[in-house]
């Protein structure tokens, strides 16, 4: 499974700036709701679209391709 990884683009975008950003924060700067980022950071299933990657890369200026990661599940399945 392809994840986008939100809490560690949100943990350069504080290292890079000093600026501790909330999801609610995050939400003001997207059109995409806080409940909607909280599940694309917490919850490993939840597929965000690529709208929702390309208007959190564009909000925060970072390249979306570093933060993919590739996860098998606990059977050893993509």
């Amino acid at each position: 499974m392809l994840k986008f990884d939100l809490k560690n683009v949100m943990q350069a975008y504080e290292a890079k700036t000093g600026l501790h950003l909330t999801y609610e924060e995050l939400a003001q700067m997207t059109s995409i709701s806080s409940d909607t980022l909280k599940s694309i950071a917490t919850r490993p299933e939840y597929n965000a679209t690529l709208k929702m990657i390309s208007e959190i890369a564009t909000a925060l200026n970072i390249d979306p391709t570093k933060y993919f990661e590739w996860k098998m599940d606990k059977n050893g399945k993509e």
